[in-house]
């Protein structure tokens, strides 16, 4: 419930206007000329106006007194949160251009700044594999790859198997791509290909860095079941979750000999933003000082296995100019993960801009010193304050409170939200003692989230963002602040019991619902499992699947790694996303006269859709569906026939969907306890309702319907 401030006057210029000049009779009856154009009316006309503005800064005591609370308590409400997109630059200069760390990208009014430098070369890339073949069914097919056996060399009798190559989608924002899928290659290897632009001259590639980006599918299969994952548990626990680097071996090919044996360059890693191709980011790549040249001449893919694989499409065969492989040691057990997208001179940028130097002011030797900054929000960790002593500037340090400052500790702290530097208790600048900041960051917001392609521009080369801004959030309000501080100062950033799992998952950007099952093991839900917990985690949106929305696994590992840190060192975490057990409902309405049937019907299917939701505000008391809760036949009757216009309810049925998707019809869905319902179909017509499974169809007129054009002289 937000909270209301008081208002402790609310008189306004007209009352206060209006009550001076009835006081006149009684303080000077002789003044019996009330009309604007007096003068003495037009002085209080003005003793109106500025108590007007007095009551107004009156009115802010409350909520200054408000913060001052949450200050005391040493309750910090959670700033704006900045977005970050992955750009990808572009240049037509034979030698390359560097783009410098901090380069400002625009998307309308929202600027973005770069978290690292890029040199953007000439190039593009491709990411390719040897995707696994089924069996020949058709005589044709057979042939075809004898022919393709004879022509390596290799007879019925050599061991050998035949591969097509499947590429990585072009758009990762295109709803039909298919991601590259690198456990389903023979080799286990992620082949990139590094194609020529008109400009590009790839001796100049020789000892230089190459800024490869790469994005990965996290999503969650949309019919992901807990009591199916079989073993597969740990992939969700808390310490799975979490970005491990895993070993990697990034290599140049360099061509093969006659022998059909492949040779390669390492190349390597100067840095990895992915965690080891575990997450969508960016790896640095430092090419080798003699860089092999590329001559599909001299190649041999017939036959050989440690070939790159063959591009159907002549033209881009035609544009390679190098090979790079990437692949895991076979001892590592593990893949890379589906690739979305694979881009080149990619660089990682986070919405924000940066503020120039700026003096604060001079210490006054008393203690709470407030120096405003000029731009806010304030990015967390970004400023850099200093003060003039007796020999020269000195750096403070950041802290979140002052509790545990020393006499000389050099400490200061910012409201983020406010941009406010507060320099506390026991040390503070004194008298004449400038204070100024060298920069700062400010910036965040949810307006950060942009789509893809809403950037055009780098610095002063061509960018573009192949994939939308994530992880943009508003400041919290002083309302929800206040709110929070019961469970705040409950927990105190610990998570011990099934309420403070929930609140602190929920304070995870992305995050609109937490649910915890103490207790639980994903592998053996039906057990009692001592000392685990399982949260169970709902997005804010799901594009595929808005009525069921799924996180995906980048979502999930936020969450493990922000509620590792603060569980007990006993309690064995799992993080997993939301069990949807199918419906289907078909009703049947007799709708009051004078209403309009479509009209009512779609109100009748929004109400029980917004029922039965799993996120909040909806469900049955605003938080989403509970876990595990029946759905019961006549708790949705009743509430179909809350709709106005409904005179009454013909009849409700109710329908559960196997995993074969056979519907049987029941007057109660029981779910497990880590189950919420998902309404896949639902009809809603005038009369009996239809059958489970039945497709609504509007009602049509036989009647033919011919246009009469009108006569023209």
């Amino acid at each position: 419930m937000a909270l209301t401030g008081p208002i402790l006057d609310d008189r306004t210029y007209q009352q206060l206007r209006e009550e001076l000049v009835r006081r006149i009779p009684v303080y000077a009856p002789e003044w019996t000329d009330h009309n604007e154009s007096d003068p003495g009316i037009a002085l209080l006309e003005l003793f109106a106006y500025l108590g007007e503005s007095l009551l107004y800064r009156f009115n802010q005591i409350p909520d200054t007194t408000k913060i001052e609370f949450l200050r005391l308590l040493g309750v910090r409400p959670r700033p704006a949160r900045p977005a970050r997109v992955l750009l990808t630059a572009s240049t037509e200069l034979p030698q390359g251009v560097q783009v410098l760390r901090d380069s400002v990208a625009q998307a309308g009014a929202v600027a973005f700044q770069t978290e690292d430098e890029v040199y953007a070369w000439p190039l593009d890339v491709l990411a390719a594999g040897k995707g696994k073949l089924p069996p020949a069914r058709t005589a044709a097919e057979v042939e075809r790859r004898a022919v393709a056996s004879a022509m390596a060399g290799l007879g019925p009798n050599d061991a050998h198997e035949h591969y097509r190559t499947v590429l990585a989608p072009a758009d990762p924002m295109d709803a039909e791509a298919v991601p590259l899928t690198v456990s389903g290659t023979w080799d286990n290897t992620l082949w990139i290909a590094l194609l020529r632009k008109k400009a590009t001259d790839p001796q100049q590639l020789a000892g230089r860095t190459l800024f490869l980006g790469l994005a990965f599918d996290e999503t969650v299969p949309a019919d992901f079941a807990l009591q199916d994952l079989d073993g597969h548990g740990q992939d969700y626990r808390s310490t799975g979750l979490g970005i491990e680097a895993p070993p990697m071996i990034w290599q140049l090919w360099a061509g093969s000999d006659r022998d059909r044996k492949s040779y390669y360059t390492t190349v390597e890693v100067l840095g990895d933003s992915t965690g080891g191709l575990v997450s969508t980011g960016v790896v640095k790549l430092g090419l080798p000082k003699q860089l092999p040249v590329f001559d599909p001449a001299r190649t041999n893919p017939q036959g050989d296995p440690g070939c790159p694989p063959v591009l159907i499409d002549e033209k881009q065969a035609a544009l390679v100019v190098g090979w790079l492989r990437v692949a895991r040691p076979a001892t590592s057990g593990d893949s890379i993960r589906p690739v979305r997208w694979t881009g080149v001179n990619a660089v990682s940028a986070v919405q924000s801009r940066t503020a120039a130097a700026e003096l604060l002011g001079t210490g006054t030797g008393d203690p709470d010193q407030d120096h405003p900054l000029t731009q806010r929000p304030v990015l967390t960790g970004t400023a850099r304050v200093q003060v003039e002593e007796a020999d020269g500037w000195r750096d403070w340090t950041e802290v979140e409170d002052f509790v545990a400052s020393a006499p000389d500790d050099r400490h200061y702290t910012i409201d983020l939200t406010a941009g406010v530097v507060r320099f506390g208790a026991p040390r503070v600048p004194q008298p004449g003692q400038r204070i100024r900041v060298l920069s700062y960051r400010y910036g965040g917001g949810l307006v950060g989230n942009v789509p893809a392609g809403a950037i055009g521009q780098l610095g002063q080369v061509r960018a573009a963002n192949p994939l939308p801004a994530v992880g943009g959030a508003d400041a919290v309000s002083l309302a929800e602040a206040l709110d929070a501080i019961p469970a705040e100062l409950h927990r105190r950033d610990r998570a011990v019991v099934a309420q403070d799992f929930r609140d602190l998952a929920c304070e995870v950007t992305g995050v609109v619902r937490a649910e915890v099952l103490p207790l639980l093991h994903p592998d053996t839900p039906t057990v009692r499992a001592a000392g685990v917990v399982t949260v169970v985690v709902w997005p804010g949106e799901d594009l595929r699947t808005p009525d069921a929305p799924m996180p995906d696994r980048g979502l999930l590992r936020r969450v493990a790694a922000y509620l590792d840190q603060r569980r007990l060192l006993t309690t064995e975490l799992y993080v997993v996303p939301p069990t949807y057990q199918r419906i289907v409902l078909a009703a049947g309405v007799r709708v009051r006269a004078g209403y309009q049937v479509d009209a009512v019907r779609r109100w009748v299917e929004l109400i029980l859709r917004q029922y039965l939701a799993p996120v909040p505000p909806y469900g049955p008391e605003g938080g989403g569906w509970p876990l595990g809760r029946t759905v019961r036949r006549a708790e949705l009757e009743a509430v179909a026939v809350q709709v106005d216009g409904v005179e009454y309810l013909e009849d409700l049925t109710l329908g559960r969907v196997d995993a074969k998707g056979v519907i049987t019809e029941a007057d109660t869905v029981e779910l497990a306890r880590w189950e919420v319902p998902r309404l896949v179909e639902i009809t809603v017509v005038q009369g009996k309702p239809l059958r489970l499974g039945e497709k609504y169809t509007p009602p049509s007129s036989d009647l033919i319907v011919l246009p009469t054009l009108p006569e023209v002289c």
